[in-house]
């Protein structure tokens, strides 16, 4: 899942960070001259959403973002206790992108129609750093389909791979010819099924485990337990990597990567996504989490492929944090604002 669609309104401030007035309620007509914002497609340099030297005008906007996204989070607990009317998913064309939707509030997925296998949204090219700490892994699982971004590069980047996905919506399911998601075959299956049942099944110990199972309502509660996260740990193959994409409320994020590094012993690291609404955590059983320049230029040289092109930046921005956790001091100065605020 992705950050919001916003229209483009005439408010200050980058297009990206400003919503459209009654966001919460309004829909969007064919008519209406909106495009998908998450950072890709214009011309803004990758480095321009949250950056290690966070500026007063950037936090305010995290703030603002954090808010919206907390009452967002509201409503999925209204949604679950059936307040809220579960909705089938669908498929928007504007232009060359395609887009899976739950509502017109969120983006499930997005796909380049000029380049399928192009990831499209930062946090997907984030997830894919898996490459940096294990360019050949011999097993991959993933919970959670969406539009298939993810299944797609990695069988493009990775023939040798062995690839599993599992989703539980039959609906998402049906629709991957619409995503041009590869037939099953011996090396490569998508499996109908509850994520978190399937990571207790034995048999398996993948190298790498990707998390980017939601909703229509958000992250469902057995994909974001301790239990959850105890279990992918024991599932993984020593040294293995799992990479979890988080979306919503800060408070929520940092209970959750919190209980990622607990599961896995320290060693796990939050990683922000362009603008901060999603992050990619880190986790790596039995093994450090670390680095280098060299690994990165190492592992870029092992993917010459246009659609890979992204690794040494997010390599860049992995290490960055592996190093000096600056975005522990982007989320304390956020803390230290809104304790102001509401003093004042």
């Amino acid at each position: 899942m992705a950050r919001h669609a916003w229209c483009q309104a005439s408010l200050p401030g980058p297009p990206a960070s400003r919503p459209c007035a009654g966001w919460e309620e309004a829909t969007v007509p064919e008519s209406a001259e909106c495009k998908v914002q998450d950072g890709q497609r214009d011309s803004r340099d990758s480095s321009s959403g949250v950056d290690p030297e966070t500026s007063a005008y950037d936090i305010d906007d995290l703030i603002a973002g954090n808010l919206m996204l907390e009452s967002l989070d509201m409503w999925r607990e209204r949604a679950r206790r059936g307040q809220v009317e579960a909705r089938p998913p669908y498929i928007s064309d504007i232009g060359d992108v395609r887009s899976l939707h739950f509502d017109w509030h969120s983006m499930q997925s997005e796909m380049n129609l000029l380049d399928p296998i192009e990831l499209t949204i930062d946090y997907t090219r984030m997830m894919m750093g898996f490459l940096l700490f294990d360019p050949s892994p011999r097993r991959i699982e993933m919970i959670g389909l969406g539009g298939g971004s993810l299944a797609k590069l990695c069988h493009h980047l990775l023939p040798g791979t062995d690839i599993t996905v599992v989703e539980i919506n039959p609906r998402i399911i049906a629709l991957r010819d619409e995503f041009q998601i590869p037939r099953d075959d011996d090396r490569f299956r998508i499996l109908a099924g509850d994520g978190a049942e399937f990571v207790t099944q034995g048999g398996s110990r993948p190298d790498v485990l990707l998390i980017d199972g939601f909703d229509e309502f958000g992250q469902p509660p057995q994909l974001c337990s301790a239990e959850f996260y105890d279990q992918c740990y024991r599932r993984l193959a020593p040294g293995g990597i799992m990479i979890v994409n988080l979306w919503g409320g800060g408070h929520l994020n940092r209970g959750y990567a919190t209980m990622i590094a607990q599961s896995f012993n320290g060693s796990a690291r939050s990683v922000p996504t362009e603008a901060g609404f999603n992050q990619a955590v880190f986790g790596r059983k039995d093994a450090r989490l670390t680095l280098s320049q060299a690994d990165i230029a190492a592992t870029a040289a092992l993917f010459p492929q246009h659609q890979a092109a992204f690794l040494p930046q997010i390599g860049r921005r992995i290490s960055r944090q592996l190093d000096h956790r600056v975005w522990g001091r982007a989320i304390r100065l956020i803390e230290d604002r809104l304790e102001r605020d509401e003093i004042e």
